[in-house]
């Protein structure tokens, strides 16, 4: 496959080159392919999880949010951890 870098892209892709960062455009542009596959794995991951908590939703799987007790036991663990850093 062909590409050619758009020219909002090229004086990136020329430093890119210049510097050493990468070879060649071909390999910015592999770069540039494999960052964006990663992204949508990442993107795919998260949906899945966010699904799997609209499910536990929908079917009453969840427990009330009582923020007093969540920052009553945040302030508990960081003094845990600062007696143990003294």
């Amino acid at each position: 496959m062909a590409t050619t870098v758009p020219r909002e892209f090229e004086q990136f892709v020329a430093q890119g080159i210049a510097s050493g960062r990468f070879r060649s455009e071909e390999e910015a542009a592999t770069e540039a392919f494999d960052l964006l596959r990663r992204r949508e794995q990442k993107l795919d991951v998260l949906r899945a999880e966010i699904q799997i908590g609209l499910d536990d939703i929908e079917a009453g799987r969840v427990v009330p949010l009582d923020s007093e007790d969540i920052k009553r036991r945040g302030y508990e663990r960081l003094a845990a951890e600062e007696s143990v850093d003294s």
